[in-house]
């Protein structure tokens, strides 16, 4: 029975080794349908939290055969909660962002169109230059100019649900004010 804390990393590594199979079976369980989208990722943040706890708990869970499930937790728990490292890492992004198209056709987003000043766009103009300086950034930087979300959200240190939220509120703000033209907004 390994005594020195060499030894008992050392049957902790082994003991991984040998569960690492499971634990990618048990991780395509836990993810369903999404497994080809953080399952690997999802394995690498539980076992970065099993590993971060103290040797002596490492080595008692190998010891008794309960490293697997207790991995197995920590991903279950990684996964659902909103409040997860995984969560606001990966998951989160690849769950709220547009997947490419797929057909080989490229989509030209930054298409330059110009309008009309119709009473309409006046209207639109006039209710963007009533906004605050915030969401005036806002929807200049993302609707006009095309940045995405998480580039905002590095680029001013803004949370990305905040922009999310913020941005709905000002487009519905925008459209209160022109309810005339609501069926072109």
């Amino acid at each position: 029975m390994p005594h020195t804390d060499l030894e008992k990393k050392e049957y902790v590594d082994q003991h991984i080794t040998e569960i690492y199979p499971q634990l990618l079976i048990n991780m395509q369980k836990i993810c369903g349908a999404g497994h080809s989208h953080w399952g690997d990722d999802l394995l690498s943040v539980a076992m970065e939290y099993f590993l971060k706890k103290p040797l002596d708990v490492q080595y008692e869970s190998c010891i008794n055969n309960k490293a697997e499930n207790f991995i197995t937790y920590i991903a279950n728990f990684q996964l659902k909660s909103s409040f997860s490292k995984f969560w606001h890492t990966h998951r989160r992004f690849s769950t709220s962002m547009r997947e490419y198209y797929s057909d080989g056709y490229i989509y030209n987003s930054q298409t330059d169109h110009t309008f009309e000043d119709d009473d309409r766009m006046l209207c639109i103009k006039r209710a963007i230059k009533d906004l605050d300086p915030f969401e005036k950034m806002l929807v200049e930087e993302r609707i006009l100019k095309g940045m995405k979300f998480k580039e905002l959200s590095e680029r001013y240190g803004i949370p990305y649900n905040s922009l999310t939220h913020s941005l709905k509120k000002t487009i519905k703000k925008i459209k209160n004010k022109c309810k005339n033209f609501s069926q072109f907004l």
